[in-house]
């Protein structure tokens, strides 16, 4: 198949999800040498191996301030996108704040917290500098956070952020032309997704199931370029949507 027939196709194929999840980007795409690799553990090991460090507040406190760390980090990350640094450094201020507020709640420091905090100082020193790796850094705070509400044994699994996270990278790497880091990101994603799989499937979640496994997945794993790659990543990010909604019911 000539290869502007397969995108097309492709490109049909991801309209007919008819997620409506896109958001225009404009910016530049970061330098190989300016993105380092980002090293997140895909797995809970660490975290279950660690001392729990939420012992001195509710379980529900401690869970609003993960949630709203999260929750900031992929704004700060989308206002990167389209270079509004201005509400990114606001967002960023709230983020700290609510990290400032887990600190005084956790029982004692675990790698994981200290992993959070680092992270942070790093967000926001490329932040200041309107560096747009800080969109790389933005990421790696939520999927710290997402690794740190493990301890408080959630019903959402850790793999339904993970999947959100790499729906990023995916944007991030196809920015960038960065083939063989967008390959791993698709090694990935099958990875987290068949780990996955069986809770959606015992939850309940069959449409969920056939769309991200038959379609999206799929798809991310034919892709051969980063134009392709880019058209994937915005679904992904819509159809992680979906699969919460599975274990909020």
């Amino acid at each position: 198949m000539k290869p502007a027939i397969k995108l097309i196709l492709k490109a049909s194929l991801v309209g007919a999800l008819s997620l409506g999840v896109s958001v225009q980007s404009v910016y530049a795409a970061p330098s190989p040498a300016s993105v380092p690799a980002i090293e997140v553990s895909d797995s809970n090991d660490d975290v279950n191996g660690s001392t729990k460090a939420f012992a001195a507040v509710s379980k529900d406190e401690q869970a609003a301030n993960l949630n709203q760390i999260g929750e900031y980090s992929k704004t700060i990350y989308n206002l990167i996108k389209t270079n509004n640094w201005t509400e990114a450094k606001n967002h960023l201020a709230l983020l700290q704040a609510a990290a400032e507020r887990l600190k005084t709640e956790k029982g004692k420091t675990d790698a994981n917290l200290a992993k959070l905090d680092s992270s942070i100082t790093v967000l926001q020193s490329t932040v200041a500098a309107k560096n747009h790796q800080a969109m790389c850094d933005a990421n790696q705070v939520n999927a710290i956070a997402a690794q740190l509400a493990m301890e408080l044994e959630p019903k959402m699994p850790l793999e339904v952020a993970m999947l959100d996270y790499y729906g990023r990278e995916l944007e991030i790497w196809s920015a960038d032309g960065n083939t063989a880091k967008l390959k791993n990101v698709a090694g990935k994603i099958r990875q987290t997704w068949e780990a996955l799989r069986p809770l959606v499937q015992s939850h309940g979640g069959s449409p969920q199931l056939q769309k991200f496994d038959d379609t999206l997945v799929a798809l991310v794993e034919t892709a051969s370029s980063p134009t392709e790659y880019s058209l994937l990543a915005a679904p992904v990010q819509g159809e992680v949507n979906n699969l919460r909604k599975v274990f909020q019911q």
